[in-house]
């Protein structure tokens, strides 16, 4: 039985009817229901496909045998590591399969010959940190948790395209339970609850204005707070800042509004607040997360929050073989700027579409461009990376490869069984850096990935026995009590001893951006059910740009109309969808989209935030001209 092992939080158990990809009726979390991504997958799996090794010729491919293709990689490999260092080979890699085994075992040649790997910093990455710093890992509340709230806050989440299953959690919960969503966009999750509607990137205000009232006017849960955390006199001192008149103002939510959500807060225990990684993806994301994570603390729930539930003690040095030693990393922001910087002499990319989906993309376009840069990219699909390397190699999809998937939101871990033949000559991930290593005088990092994985998860606490992974269609991961904390003092750490040694502020930064009158508009993109990110664009040739219908007005934009769209790091054209979903001030896309003349993420900025170098992308602003 598959797993669904694409980039969302469902983790899903599928079957097979057919030509139809179905949800697996017995699985305690999915329960039968697979998402349009899913039930697309199997023209997705057909279309578009790389089924052979090919090979650059002028402006096209030509096909060639497998031996060519690895003799020619692992030729060009010794050549720059002897040449120029291995510091000179980067390897680029991402979530395109979340599997353990085809996600991670790859990396074990490039830790062995040095070669620089990429720091994620793309999704939720700085806001992972964020929650470490206070509660010294990053888990919190599951499915069941959600079901048996009183409360569920879904703060910066459109859980009908991101995690459908929690979207169906929400919606049975509205007859029981109270729902209130923050999200400056209308979307269906907004329509579940209370919503509010702050201007993008006060988050941070916001929550330091509800966390004012519970402190100030609800009153703490004080037997908690003396029990079971730290530092909140230093916390109190820092909320006292933020008072309900200037939360109103700076955010435009209603000091009403922000009340009663503290109330509900105070009032309705357990909750959980649904935490989007949208939030986290502007210039104080990771403060954000601090300052939202921190409020169920406040009135007595232990983690009383989802962002991510990755948190797993599997042996993932060993999968890596980074106990070997490894290269240096970089942040992969930084990437578009060194290839196009002429860094970097060899780059290997696999379960990645970095052309689309990098921020500053058309610079990274322009540094594949380069003829000093032998470029690698083991892909499923002709993608808009594969079209830009020297030799493509065809990947197996997540129905052709055996595998191991863990999701980060529920706690139910499976083997996913290949239920289909590669097509083609495709060959899953750890195959062809295995066939490298080989010819690389390597062969001792030969090893069968399943004794590999096997040996992984064998120290785990999390997991009785690994023949109980391969007998079952799924196993319940253990983790830790809710009540325990990782930090210094064992405790919620509201001023953080963590953020102290790190050199980040010890207490969570309320910080907003400013007005830039050059680039008055802020851009903004998200999920849609359809599709992931980059991975689906089957069919589709332009994607909209989507703008308040007063905002439309004032500049003489009609419907359709063709616009221009430009940042400090390039300029599109598009198409205009009025749309009052969206804020004034605010232009939205979906992720990755794809313009008349190049991509959405063209415009994206590569800024960093502070904590974990983590992006900034829903900050990055633009300005509008209609084409005449």
């Amino acid at each position: 039985m598959p797993i669904c092992q694409r980039d969302c939080p469902g983790a899903c158990s599928l079957i097979i009817e057919g030509n139809e990809l179905r949800g697996d009726p017995g699985h305690p979390v999915t329960r039968g229901f697979a998402c349009k991504k899913a039930k697309n997958f199997m023209r997705y799996y057909r279309e578009r496909r790389v089924l052979y090794p090919h090979l650059r010729v002028g402006d096209g491919f030509e096909r060639i045998s497998w031996e060519e293709a690895l003799s020619m990689i692992s030729d060009r490999l010794k050549y720059v590591i002897e040449n120029y260092g291995p510091e000179e080979v980067l390897v680029y890699n991402y979530s395109g399969t979340t599997g353990l085994i085809n996600y991670h075992y790859p990396l074990r040649l490039f830790n062995a010959i040095k070669a620089t790997l990429v720091k994620h910093t793309l999704c939720d990455e700085a806001g992972e940190l964020a929650l470490e710093l206070h509660f010294g890992s990053k888990y919190g509340a599951f499915p069941e948790d959600m079901e048996r709230a009183k409360l569920l806050v879904i703060w910066g989440a459109d859980l009908s395209s991101t995690s459908i299953h929690a979207y169906r959690i929400a919606a049975d919960l509205r007859s029981r339970g109270e729902i209130y969503v923050v999200d400056p966009r209308v979307t269906k999750a907004s329509m579940l609850g209370k919503h509010l509607r702050p201007k993008p990137g006060t988050d941070t205000l916001l929550a330091a204005g509800v966390s004012w009232y519970i402190i100030n006017e609800f009153g703490v849960d004080s037997g908690f707070i003396e029990k079971y955390t730290e530092g909140f006199d230093h916390y109190a001192s820092l909320i006292s800042k933020y008072n309900p008149d200037l939360v109103e103002r700076l955010t435009s939510v209603s000091k009403k509004e922000i009340r009663d959500l503290a109330e509900s807060y105070s009032e309705l225990k357990p909750s959980v607040t649904y935490i989007g990684k949208g939030v986290q993806k502007t210039k104080y994301g990771a403060e954000a997360v601090r300052l939202i994570s921190l409020i169920p603390a406040l009135v007595g729930v232990h983690r009383g929050f989802f962002y991510s539930n990755s948190w797993r003690d599997f042996d993932i040095d060993y999968l890596e073989a980074s106990h070997l030693g490894s290269g240096r990393k970089v942040n992969m922001l930084d990437v578009p700027r060194l290839l196009a910087d002429g860094k970097f002499k060899f780059i290997y990319i696999y379960n990645s579409n970095p052309a689309a989906t990098l921020p500053n993309a058309a610079l990274f376009r322009k540094g594949m461009m380069r003829k000093d840069l032998f470029k690698v990219v083991h892909e499923v699909v002709w993608s808009e990376t594969a079209k830009l390397a020297d030799i493509v190699l065809p990947a197996t999809s997540m129905l052709e490869q055996d595998d191991f998937v863990a999701s980060w939101w529920h706690q139910y871990f499976g083997y996913s069984r290949k239920v289909m033949e590669p097509m083609g000559e495709s060959k899953p991930n750890w195959w062809v850096t295995n066939e490298l290593a080989e010819r690389m005088g390597l062969e001792w990092l030969k090893e069968d990935p399943m004794d590999a994985i096997r040996r992984a998860l064998s120290k785990s606490r999390m997991i009785k026995n690994f023949e109980e992974i391969l007998n079952k269609p799924y196993v319940k991961l253990e983790y830790p009590p809710k009540d325990l904390y990782q930090t210094p003092s064992g405790k919620i750490e509201f001023y953080s001893k963590i953020a102290e040694e790190l050199g980040y502020s010890p207490l969570p930064v309320v910080a907003w951006e400013e007005a830039d009158d050059d680039y008055p508009f802020r851009l903004i993109t998200s999920a849609v059910p359809g599709n992931t990110s980059s991975q689906d664009l089957i069919g589709l040739s332009q994607d909209f740009i989507h703008m308040n219908a007063l905002d439309c007005e004032k500049m003489e934009i009609n419907d359709e109309d063709r616009v221009i769209l430009e940042s400090k790091y390039g300029r599109v054209t598009g198409i205009v969808k009025i749309d009052n979903s969206v804020p004034e001030g605010v232009i939205w896309t979906r992720r990755s989209a794809i313009m008349l003349d190049g991509f959405i993420n063209d415009l994206i900025t590569d800024e960093k935030q502070q904590i974990n170098g983590g992006n900034c992308l829903n900050s990055t602003r633009v300005r509008v001209s209609k084409v005449r």
